[in-house]
């Protein structure tokens, strides 16, 4: 089974994402900021990780210039623009997915990557 990391500040959009996945049969794990995420992404082995980019105490792009890529990291945030999709995949994310997340795109763009 695939363990997935969710690094998201906001509860709605968390809850919807780990929701889909476990219905999926994806194992899941949270993270409520960016430290939290980082310390959870250092410390376990995951398949994946999904992370938001607007966090409070370390950003989505602090999290990408810190964090050693071992593990593809998808960016799912509501910054679509192409700058802002140019800047995380430029930091080393894999994939980057628009909020609000259509379920079918959504968990495609997962199984490309566990």
């Amino acid at each position: 089974m695939s363990k997935i990391l969710i690094i998201e500040d906001n509860e709605l959009n968390l809850k919807l994402m780990k929701d889909i996945l476990i219905s999926q049969s994806y194992e899941v794990d949270t993270a409520a900021d960016g430290e939290e995420g980082l310390e959870k992404a250092m410390e376990n082995d995951y398949d994946l990780i999904l992370l938001d980019i607007q966090m409070p105490v370390v950003s989505g792009y602090d999290f990408l210039q810190i964090y050693d890529k071992k593990t593809p990291v998808i960016v799912v945030s509501a910054c679509a623009m192409d700058t802002e999709v140019d800047k995380a995949k430029e930091l080393g994310c894999a994939d980057y997915i628009s909020k609000p997340i259509q379920i079918m795109e959504f968990l495609n763009t997962v199984k490309k990557y566990v």
